[in-house]
């Protein structure tokens, strides 16, 4: 009864993290959550996404295509609360949560110590990792959850074969809900059907099953590749950036070899940098300096001054290492999953994509969790007042390190960061009265302004259907350059001034003061800052 208080406190104190001004922290909404709340809205009224596809799996968004998923969960949250950002950012919240849940089921399975479990999901509930993508409306979110549930259902399934029902389904439905899940996932169960093999072959009904549970997962995994389309996979994966040519000739002309013999490809080929480059990928994700200091380099995956754990989870993760190498085969599928977690992350074109290595909060958090379970057991047996005073030390540094990221995060992290999360479109484009004026023009300098659009003024998807055009000029991302009288563009005043009756809505460096204030036919409707003070938007009206 005790522990199950106490499960309760944890993923009540998770919920309060994850929802406290959900809508307005993160201080804007990125253009991925925008489209997944538009087209989740367009498939509610519609059934069909923003260029008309009848219930897709995967969605046709600024030229790339994501999993859509995320936008079927969103639907239910606007129906009853409308196209906001609580209904967009609501899925990944709850999952956020549910994770914190799955964790101590998971331990729990693993281990048998409830204690265990308990200092487990305490760890993942007061995660930075885990919040940063908690709130805000990111797929490897709720991918990331539906992976905890999937090893927890496949751990039970080797004492009951019926375990890996609901196995195969949330595993499977991970694979279609975030690109990164088509990787992690089959290298992940495959890691623990080979640990678990033994116990699979001495068991015909476990074995058949298993091949059952392979066979539905394979087939998933097929069809997102037939359902959805990577084209953009052809920019954004790390084999297709290549040493540049002036590089090979200057190594050329020092070795005096040419380039294209067999002992320059043996000594200094195109694959010495890719082994290079891989490992620097790779190993960056277990960095001090990114784990506690800096984080990710994107503002949208960090707070400032931090990383993305504690500066005490120093101390606890060796000591939760040496806990779970004494743990035997219990601790190996922690292992599998902490050495495969960065492996997506690895093979994208970024250096740092916290997002991509999402899955690795789950292994860190479990090695906090045990260290903390074995520093609280010792300082327990200590005698008399010391054991209350090791107590109050250990709450004393948890505590201040958890207030000191609440301080950046609710505090710090909307101010300097609020230009990153397009602050500024909301209180420019909301009920948008376009009819009124002959053009509309706002600028793309942030990117993406039509999903804002859309959003904001809840436009109706069946009407934009009809006209949606994707302009794309590369392979990697397009956009929507007009909705009716709306174009979504760079502004040019010395041109865009002489047209009359038309609203512009651009940067300050493309309606500078010197070229509106003096000039009384214009008329600046309004100017929206950043919340650090800095210019975002300015509306200008020119007249009649």
């Amino acid at each position: 009864m005790k522990n199950t208080a106490i499960l309760l406190v944890i993923v009540l104190l998770a919920a309060v993290i994850r929802l406290w001004q959900l809508d307005s922290n993160p201080p804007g909404l990125t253009w991925d959550e925008a489209a997944l709340g538009y087209n989740g809205y367009s498939i509610m009224q519609t059934g069909r996404d923003e260029y008309g596809s009848f219930l897709p799996l995967s969605l046709k968004s600024f030229g790339d295509y994501k999993p859509a998923v995320y936008a079927y969960l969103t639907i239910p949250f606007i129906a009853i609360l409308g196209l906001t950002e609580w209904a967009v950012r609501l899925p990944s919240a709850l999952f956020g949560i549910l994770a914190v849940y799955g964790i101590f089921l998971l331990i729990n399975q693993l281990f048998k110590n409830r204690w265990v479990a308990l200092s487990c999901a305490l760890m993942l509930a007061i995660s930075p990792w885990a919040i940063q993508f908690s709130r805000a409306a990111f797929e490897a979110n709720v991918a990331l959850t539906l992976n905890i549930f999937g090893a927890y259902f496949l751990v039970k399934a080797k004492n009951k074969t019926n375990w890996l029902v609901p196995a195969a389904f949330v595993f499977g439905l991970s694979l279609l809900t975030y690109l990164s899940s088509k990787l992690f996932v089959p290298l992940f169960v495959i890691g623990l059907v080979l640990l678990f093999y033994r116990r699979i072959k001495s068991s015909k009904p476990l074995s058949l099953g298993i091949l059952a549970f392979l066979g539905v997962l394979g087939i998933v995994f097929v069809s997102t590749f037939v359902t959805g389309k990577t084209d953009r996979l052809a920019t954004q994966n790390f084999f297709a950036y290549q040493r540049p040519l002036e590089n090979t000739q200057l190594i050329s002309s020092e070795d005096t070899t040419d380039s294209s013999s067999v002992v320059f490809q043996i000594l200094h080929g195109q694959w010495w940098d890719y082994y290079r480059g891989l490992f620097e990928h790779y190993f960056i994700y277990f960095s001090p300096k990114i784990l506690f200091i800096e984080g990710d380099y994107s503002q949208r995956h960090r707070v400032p001054d931090l990383g993305v754990l504690f500066y005490f989870s120093v101390i606890l993760i060796p000591i939760g290492l040496l806990f779970l190498l004494r743990q035997k085969g219990s601790a190996w599928p922690i292992f599998i999953w902490l050495i495969l977690a960065p492996i997506p992350a690895v093979l994208s074109r970024d250096l740092i994509s916290i997002l991509r290595a999402l899955n690795m909060v789950v292994p860190l958090a479990i090695l906090e969790g045990t260290g903390l379970y074995v520093l609280l057991r010792v300082i327990w047996g200590i005698k008399g007042y010391w054991k209350y005073l090791g107590l109050l030390i250990l709450s004393i540094t948890i505590g201040f390190n958890f207030f000191i990221y609440l301080d950046r995060l609710f505090v710090h992290s909307p101010i300097q960061y609020s230009m990153y999360w397009l602050y500024g479109y909301k209180e420019t484009l909301s009920n948008l009265k376009a009819d009124q004026y002959q053009n509309v023009v706002v600028t793309d300098v942030y990117g993406q302004p039509y999903i804002y659009y859309l959003f904001y003024n809840q436009y109706p998807p069946i009407k934009y259907q009809q006209q949606a055009k994707l302009d794309q000029p590369t392979v990697d991302v397009g956009t929507v350059r007009k909705i009716d009288n709306i174009e979504f563009r760079h502004i040019f005043w010395p041109h865009d001034r002489g047209t009359k009756n038309s609203l512009f809505i651009g940067s300050l460096d493309e309606l500078p003061d010197k070229d509106i204030l003096p000039f009384s036919e214009f008329r600046v409707f309004k100017d929206v800052r950043f919340l650090d003070g800095e210019p975002a938007l300015r509306v200008v009206e020119t007249p009649l």
